[in-house]
């Protein structure tokens, strides 16, 4: 009869929270849903920005090469236009274990703002160097502000929607990656070559990141973490401070196999996206010189961007459709969408430089295959991330990936091939600059192959991962969840479950 009772108390209790559940669901689609949506908006829209500047200056790389047009004291290497990528990608991921720390314990709205205004007042800044090492520096310092933003961005989205719509609202955050990179190809060349200075280049997007800024701090709220998940309360705060909780949030973190092993593979993405972004409009340059009609700086930029932002639209969106199918058939799939998608770019990419010498429609479509293959991965990756890491500890993660796969992906990539493609000029001066650069870009190729297998080695281990972050949940307090007052709702209306946004 006890056992009989407590069972009716148990069936009860799951009654109640069902109903909760269903409230709290009817209360998040009448009242929350606007404000989640206006906030994705604006992350995405400073996403764009963010990539469109950091490519603007790639796009106008010839230009800026040039004592003549950038009215600097002498000609630049490609060692030295290298340098500007990785100046910029160095700063912001050693700044971003700073955000990271501070995006798991204080307001991450704040964080964002500070940071975004900071990012566009350098930004500007470095539109009126005088010489290189102004230029370098300006640079250095936009990386600090984009650190602020990429840390805890999309910890905020998946505090905002639940793990079953979560991917497709992260692939629509990342969109804007190789959006933003294409528009900042096209965007800083069609400026250069309107007011006739690269200078241009960087003066399209400052005024337009302080006013999402403002409209980011005036009209959106920061969600608590784990909201999405029903776990909304303080105890997903990181409440721990000092060094002894850095290392102890990064031993938690390298515990997680799959975590480690798709930051692997994601740094070998970089790496590769890395040098194409830097390299591929001024490859494509130089090569068809040799061409009957050859093309200048802003024609290879404007096609190479509007195949970035094809292919980085369209691959974005079908990795997270192929996730979204294949994750009902295997826990991994995620991992093996990732390895298999960045093993097949590797052919594409690879033939698609080396017929650029010969034919240029052969190039392009080769390129375009081969970075449909490369954007395949940007929103699985991303949620790898957040579902095998505890909410508490997701900023933390997000600036470790960061770090890491900036360190020996992007902010390597750019100088290294600028510093082979200078050797080769320098060993075997039979050798045309395009052809160079062309040998310089094969090593993203094999860096590539490593990360796939990185890849596939961490599908195995993804299981495993997200069974313990969400086994450490503790179970969602529905009580105080229905009891907050809610600040948006008339008459004191109880609070939705993602509902303080």
């Amino acid at each position: 009869m006890a056992h009989s009772s407590a069972s009716s108390g148990r069936r009860r209790d799951h009654d109640d929270n069902d109903d909760t559940q269903q409230l709290l669901s009817s209360e998040t689609t009448h009242h929350s849903q606007p404000r989640a949506t206006l906030t994705l908006c604006i992350l995405v829209g400073i996403n764009l920005l963010n990539y469109m500047d950091r490519y603007s200056l790639a796009g106008v790389l010839q230009l800026i090469e040039s004592k003549k047009d950038s009215g600097f004291h002498s000609d630049l290497s490609d060692s030295q236009g290298g340098l500007l990528m990785t100046v910029f990608i160095c700063s912001f991921m050693l700044f971003s274990p700073f955000f990271g720390y501070y995006g798991d314990r204080t307001n991450r709205k704040v964080l964002i703002t500070i940071g975004i205004i900071f990012w566009s007042i350098f930004t500007m800044a470095g539109s009126f160097a005088q010489n290189y090492p102004q230029l370098l520096l300006s640079r250095g310092l936009v990386g600090i502000g984009e650190a602020s933003y990429a840390t805890v961005a999309p910890t905020i989205i998946a505090d905002l929607y639940p793990p079953e719509t979560r991917t497709l609202m992260i692939s629509i955050f990342y969109i804007a990656i190789p959006v933003g990179s294409a528009l900042g190809f096209i965007v800083g060349s069609q400026m250069a070559a309107i007011f006739g200075s690269w200078r241009w280049a960087l003066r399209a997007s400052p005024p337009i990141g302080v006013a999402l800024a403002i409209i980011l701090f005036l009209f959106t709220k920061d969600p608590p973490r784990g909201h999405s998940e029903g776990n909304g309360g303080d105890h997903n705060l990181n409440h721990k401070t000092g060094l002894s909780a850095i290392i102890a949030d990064v031993k938690a973190l390298t515990r997680t196999k799959s975590l480690m092993w798709s930051t692997a593979g994601f740094t070998a993405v970089t790496f590769t996206s890395g040098a194409l972004g830097q390299w591929a409009a001024t490859y494509v340059h130089r090569q068809s010189e040799q061409w009957p009609h050859p093309y200048d700086v802003k024609t290879a930029s404007l096609i190479f961007g509007a195949i970035t932002c094809v292919t980085g639209l369209t691959g974005t969106l079908l990795g997270s459709h192929l996730s979204k199918v294949y994750l009902k058939k295997t826990p991994s799939a995620d991992g093996y969408i990732c390895g298999l998608g960045l093993l097949c770019c590797v052919p594409f990419l690879s033939f698609g430089l080396a017929a650029c010498e010969y034919s240029s429609v052969a190039a392009w479509i080769l390129i375009f295959v081969g970075e449909l293959f490369l954007f395949l991965n940007w929103a699985p990756v991303a949620a790898v991330l957040l579902y095998v890491t505890k909410p508490h500890l997701r900023s933390t993660a997000e600036a470790f990936q960061i770090l890491v796969s900036h360190l020996f992906g992007d902010a390597a990539s750019p100088y290294v091939v600028g510093v082979i493609s200078d050797t080769l000029k320098k060993h075997y001066p039979d050798l045309s600059s395009g052809d160079t650069l062309m040998y310089a870009l094969f090593l993203p190729a094999v860096v590539a192959l490593f990360g796939s297998a990185a890849f596939l080695i961490g599908a195995e281990h993804i299981p495993a991962d997200r069974a313990a972050a969400s086994a450490s949940q503790p179970k969602p307090d529905y009580a105080t969840l229905i009891n907050e007052d809610d600040d948006d709702a008339p008459n004191n209306r109880s609070r939705s479950l993602a509902g303080d946004i």
